[in-house]
């Protein structure tokens, strides 16, 4: 065992830097995800903003990613994840903090939305480096789970406290609340949180040269649809699914706000659950099968024009207990490529974090686009369909075993 190896091993501030980055996730991700269910109910009705439009306000941080994730993957690599992370929350802080003070522009949320965006995206471009700082590459694919765990749960609360909230605080007050959470995080990462010493760094290649070598193998390609599409899913589900429990369901907002952010909070729980699984089973045959089980309970719901509200409960819990576990997992395949290393590891999580945001950004705005042609069954299925692109992508990606 090398010394490297030992000290990752026995460095006890590791759960420090876990629950700093935890928290982080969950006050940036429930502050993007409480527009969600506002889409429908305050930007569409009261500001006529159709589907595809107002889904900007969820698909905005994926722009930035497209454009950002690759290179900040490689800041990640170079100037460390603890500064990066920082960063990234006082653009968060930035972004979503100033919202309540322009509620009636739709515009300038979507300004601040994509100045949020670039908090969200180190978010993702640092999950797999950190983890694998702090606890090592054998242990990695459970740790990023749980790290990424924090990203749904904290989307699902977004939808759940927001839809509670509005009602006694209103839209303003609610969106103070998320404000203040983040600027305590902010505080506390630049206080607390620390960089992992990795030994010294060698003179690093060229920008140009670290992405060849990252993607060298087609799989690593591959894979990158497959993270299109399930990052696009996600994102567009999280938005789509409280319209869908209050205009198909005839749900109240609050109770349909509840049952659509019991899915992502589920996707979390499937994260911390599940993930371990891959080292049993192989990462890409555990998310073939968590992706198969997702399209199946999809279908099933479908396959009925109306639900009783214990059926939607459960149906909402099996959606995304599974639905998750094939993002954490085809990104952890995408840090085992060959070519990856220690070194450049940032630089694919980078290219992985472009081609999930690619689909952030572009697949609600399409899938938005059917629910406005052809109402919500055309959302319905454009989702089942992404869902099954990304399961073909999968399907002929190739693991590399240790």
């Amino acid at each position: 065992m090398t010394h490297h190896e030992e000290s990752i091993q026995t460095d006890s501030y590791r759960w420090i830097m876990l629950t700093l980055f935890v928290l982080m996730s969950l006050f940036i991700w429930s502050a993007w995800f409480a527009q969600a269910p506002l889409l429908g109910t305050y930007w569409g009705a009261k500001f006529h903003i159709g589907a595809a439009m107002g889904n900007l306000l969820l698909s905005l941080p994926g722009l930035v990613a497209i454009f950002l994730g690759v290179s900040t993957g490689r800041w990640a690599d170079t100037f460390g994840t603890k500064k990066l992370l920082g960063i990234g929350a006082i653009c968060a802080l930035i972004g979503f903090g100033l919202r309540p003070l322009f509620m009636t522009s739709f515009a300038t949320q979507a300004v601040l939305t994509t100045i949020a965006g670039y908090g969200i995206c180190c978010l993702t471009a640092c999950l797999g480096p950190l983890m694998i700082q702090w606890f090592g590459h054998q242990n990695a694919h459970t740790f990023i789970g749980f790290g990424a765990s924090a990203f749904f749960i904290g989307g699902g609360l977004g939808i759940i406290v927001t839809s509670a909230l509005l009602g006694p605080l209103g839209i303003t007050g609610a969106f103070w609340l998320y404000s203040i959470l983040i600027l305590i995080i902010t505080a506390l990462w630049w206080v607390l949180a620390r960089q992992k010493e990795t030994g010294p760094v060698a003179a690093k290649p060229s920008f140009a040269s670290e992405f060849k070598t990252v993607m060298q193998a087609p799989s690593a390609w591959i894979n990158l649809v497959a993270a299109l599409f399930l990052g696009g899913a996600t994102v567009y589900a999280m938005g789509f699914l409280p319209g869908q429990m209050v205009e198909a369901e005839k749900l109240r907002p609050a109770l349909g706000g509840t049952i659509a952010g019991l899915f992502p909070i589920a996707m979390g729980v499937g994260l911390i659950l599940l993930s371990s699984l891959a080292g049993r089973w192989g990462r890409k045959f555990t998310a073939l099968i968590f992706l198969a089980i997702t399209l199946i309970v999809w279908l099933v719901y479908l396959s009925r024009a109306s639900w009783g509200i214990g059926a939607l409960i459960l149906v909402a819990i099996l959606f995304g207990l599974f639905f998750e576990v094939p993002w954490t997992l085809a990104f952890s395949l995408q840090e085992s490529m060959p070519g990856v290393t220690p070194v450049n590891m940032g630089v694919a999580a980078g290219a992985y974090t472009v081609g999930t945001n690619l689909g952030v950004f572009v697949l609600p705005l399409i899938m938005g686009s059917f629910v406005d042609r052809f109402g919500l069954p055309g959302g319905s299925w454009s989702l089942f369909v992404a869902l099954l692109i990304a399961l073909i992508a999968l399907l002929m990606v190739k693991e590399k075993r240790a």
